[in-house]
């Protein structure tokens, strides 16, 4: 099953969040064919928040049914804490060295979709076909990269975050590390039953068809052996917009995190989406995520696209501009004040080891959820 279109409107991801059903979501979202609600991509890029998608459902539907889905919210979130707390220290092996690396290449099997194995090889392709990848094959992606061809996260981790619409630096770089055991305190493995179970593909008989204890001591795949180091290269979108000369305007300064078409959308001033070419140098972007970009940001009225670097943009001090901006770590150095985001669980923050620790002290915030958000009684 494909995912749907992600190039649409802000009413159609309103719809989209009306019509789902969290009760559904938590017996069937670790299917790759489950009830799964697309909207990642809208979330990464600030278009939605997980609060918006949580107070939208739970007019409908309880916080014990919806509890599931509030603690995949959660995670986003969790990752993004930690982030907060740790910086660039996040993009390095964050609590534990990886175990048993023998190169930091990622195989030529994954990048082709060659492994042999056929649902891996089909949830690969799709991802470079449409820019979406279910959560589980994520994860069996990882783990085949990390655990069994013992590589270091890092590039194959950079690799995905390329091809994914829904791409966010926090959650995809500590997911890798949670999986190869760099973020956590043991490695994720995957084996053959696990993709025949959670996949619409049954196989028998492949290399990954073996009993979970016998990872530790397996041999790297012959097919996984063949590596070439890979360029990730950016394809930036042309400039809409002249560098800043004058003091006379208030700036609403917009991130490719932050294309919310809410936010201060009352305000008279210059709306202007800063892509800086030196951000997006060791992360970049596949042409069909700047195109996803794009995209949003024409939905945003009146907002221009400038590239370059700040001296660029800013031909007059900045600090003599009425500057505003949303907080997001990876624009901490840019001017202006700086918006709160819109979080889920505003009260949980600061660094947390694990999301089990974090749950606990978010989980305190749903009561609140729960008086706020009376569902509807059908009649």
């Amino acid at each position: 099953m494909n995912p749907p279109n992600f190039y649409t409107d802000y009413e159609t991801i309103l719809k989209r969040i009306r019509a789902i059903d969290p009760i559904k979501y938590a017996k069937t979202r670790n299917f790759v064919n489950g009830e799964v609600s697309y909207l990642s991509p809208y979330v990464t890029h600030g278009i939605i928040s997980t609060k918006t998608i949580a107070e939208i459902v739970l007019e409908k539907y309880s916080v014990k049914e919806s509890e599931k889905l509030l603690a995949e919210l959660g995670w986003r979130e969790f990752f993004h804490r930690v982030w907060q707390a740790e910086g660039d220290k996040i993009f390095n092996d964050l609590r534990y060295d990886q175990a048993q690396v023998t190169s930091g290449i990622t195989p030529n099997a994954i990048i082709e979709a060659q492994t042999q194995i056929k649902a891996l090889d089909h949830n690969i392709s799709r991802l470079k076909e449409t820019g979406y990848m279910h959560n589980h094959a994520r994860m069996w992606t990882a783990s085949v990269s990390g655990n069994v061809a013992k590589t270091h996260w890092y590039q194959p981790a950079r690799w995905m975050y390329y091809h994914l619409l829904d791409g966010d630096l926090a959650s995809n770089t500590l997911s890798w590390q949670w999986i190869v055991g760099s973020f956590s305190h043991k490695k994720y493995y995957t084996n053959q039953e696990n993709l025949n179970k959670y996949s619409d593909q049954k196989e028998r008989q492949t290399w990954l068809d073996v009993p979970y204890e016998a990872f530790e001591a397996m041999s790297i795949p012959a097919v996984l052996e063949p590596r070439t180091e890979l360029k990730l290269e950016n394809e930036f979108p042309v400039s809409t917009a002249s560098p800043i000369e004058e003091a006379d305007k208030t700036i609403l300064l917009y991130s490719i995190w932050n294309l919310d078409p809410l936010w201060r959308q009352d305000e008279e001033g210059l709306r202007l989406l800063w892509i800086e070419p030196e951000m997006h140098k060791d992360f970049a972007l596949s042409p069909k995520r700047w195109k996803f970009i794009t995209h949003w940001a024409s939905q945003i009225e009146g907002l221009k696209i400038f590239v370059g670097t700040k001296d660029h943009l800013f031909k007059i001090n900045a600090s003599e501009l009425k500057i505003f901006t949303r907080e997001y770590p990876a624009t901490q150095s840019w001017p202006g004040k700086r918006d709160s985001r819109y979080w889920l669980y505003p009260e949980t923050s600061g660094y947390y080891k694990n999301f089990f620790s974090y749950w606990k002290d978010a989980h305190k915030e749903i009561e609140g959820l729960k008086k706020l958000h009376q569902p509807h009684k059908s009649s």
